[in-house]
């Protein structure tokens, strides 16, 4: 994790490790197995196929890779074009809601059986989207045909379950850059030429049409980790990659929803404390509000349907005021107290770039909550001790309701659903105590109370 310059003031360095460290997605791949499902809903199952791991004799996955989710009576699925590279049935997706919203959620679909974690997302959970983070690097390492089995698989299986699918497309390949900037692993960056974006996207396009419900143009620009380049974080460079995606997709589907990269919030009260706000020399990281009056002033709004934000839970509930924090009752974390910010809540984070973006909506391509698994979680997430299963619960639920309410945010999507039982040490993996599933793949509350959340 690169550190914030911005931060080396005194009572702020820890603070900023936890805002940075809240938004990293690390995929480990261990995976796991899910203990619980079916009896819940009263239904009778057969057992599991000799070649899924030990679970509980209860729990059966589904009974094929294709089978499809079966939408309620009442239901009108809507038909879409043929999928994959062509061919392959329409996928019957689930009805939007009659509000418009968005109901979305992240799996680690390179992991595991996408045929059974998909159907809990649509069957259990009744959402109608999931997200995919899409890494390029990883699909064409060299300048030769993508590595598509396990992307297609996942996509097979998305619309085998009547789910529209947000890609977040990110990390260009060494070969799109003439001179990779040298920098620790895990660091960065977009290609030297946007059209490369572009053609990558086209080939997703290609591949998958009738798929793809929305793209989120890369991720966290705002920070060198995510754009390690020479000249350092800057709006106007992305919105040249943003612009050529954005071409691109809506000459292919005008349909699909395009969103512009998700910023870090980096909870730095720029008119206050922070003069050096405003970057010189070569910006590592840059506060997001700066960052967004930029993309917004140099006409980034042309090239989105969407805002993305990522908007980090803390030891505050969702639909208050970061800036303004209710009176503190017991919590060891005391970040929001200290330090003040409208980042701290999810409420005041999506009201503060409303102000600046007008009547553009949001999409929320990650929030979440993390609260300790069997007592543990990472040394810089304190916050998380004062979260207990059941307010995580509780947070998750007032989260979506507000989103919807409140007319700013078209779309939502939590982490996570299964980095719980796929991911690692909840002692040093953040992500899996943002998970709604444990480390055995049992249901935390979270996840009892979103399935049975209406979702108008």
């Amino acid at each position: 994790m690169t550190p914030n310059p911005l931060r080396s003031r005194t009572n702020l360095s820890i603070l900023i490790g936890v805002w940075l460290g809240l938004t990293a997605v690390v995929g480990l791949c261990a995976f796991g197995t899910l203990y619980w499902l079916l009896t819940r809903n009263g239904g009778s199952q057969t057992p599991a196929a000799t070649n899924t791991p030990p679970i509980a004799a209860t729990l059966a996955p589904p009974a094929t890779a294709t089978q499809a989710a079966q939408p309620a009576a009442t239901e009108q699925p809507k038909p879409t074009q043929a999928g994959l590279d062509g061919g392959g049935p329409a996928c019957n997706f689930r009805p939007e809601p009659a509000s418009g919203f968005g109901y979305g959620i992240q799996s680690h679909v390179f992991v595991g059986d996408n045929a059974y974690w998909l159907g809990v997302i649509s069957d259990k959970l009744g959402f109608n989207w999931v997200k995919m983070q899409v890494r390029w690097y990883d699909l064409q390492r060299d300048n030769v045909e993508p590595f598509w089995d396990v992307l297609d698989a996942a996509m097979n299986e998305a619309c085998n379950k009547g789910l529209r699918v947000m890609l977040s497309v990110v990390a260009a390949p060494d070969w799109t850059r003439a001179n990779p900037m040298p920098a620790p692993e895990g660091q960065e960056a977009p290609p030297d030429n946007p059209l490369d974006y572009a053609e990558f996207v086209q080939r997703l396009l290609d591949r998958y049409p009738g798929r793809i419900g929305a793209i989120e143009v890369w991720n966290e620009m705002n920070l060198e980790r995510e754009w390690n380049t020479a000249e350092g974080v800057s709006p106007t460079a992305y919105i040249a990659l943003l612009q050529a995606a954005y071409t691109t997709i809506k000459a292919a589907d005008p349909n699909i929803v395009v969103i512009s990269g998700a910023l870090s919030p980096t909870g730095i009260n720029c008119n206050v404390s922070f003069p050096d706000c405003q970057p010189s020399g070569r910006p590592i990281v840059m506060d997001d509000v700066t960052y967004l009056r930029g993309f917004v002033d140099n006409g980034g709004l042309n090239y989105v349907d969407c805002v993305g934000t990522h908007s980090n839970g803390t030891n505050l509930p969702p639909d208050v005021d970061g800036a303004n924090p209710p009176p503190r009752e017991g919590q060891t974390f005391g970040g929001p107290w200290d330090n003040p910010h409208y980042s701290w809540a999810l409420k005041s984070q999506v009201e503060t770039y409303a102000a600046i973006i007008g009547n553009v909506q949001q999409c929320v391509t990650e929030f979440g909550y993390a609260s300790p698994v069997d007592g543990v979680y990472p040394a810089n997430f304190g916050f998380a001790a004062d979260v207990t299963a059941e307010q995580q619960a509780d947070y998750l639920v007032r989260a979506f309701n507000w989103m919807r309410d409140s007319h700013l945010v078209k779309m939502a999507s939590l982490f996570n659903l299964d980095y719980g039982p796929k991911g690692g040490d909840p002692a040093t993996d953040d992500n899996v105590i943002f998970s709604i599933l444990d480390r055995s793949g049992i249901p935390r509350p979270a996840f009892d109370a979103l399935s049975v959340m209406p979702k108008p």
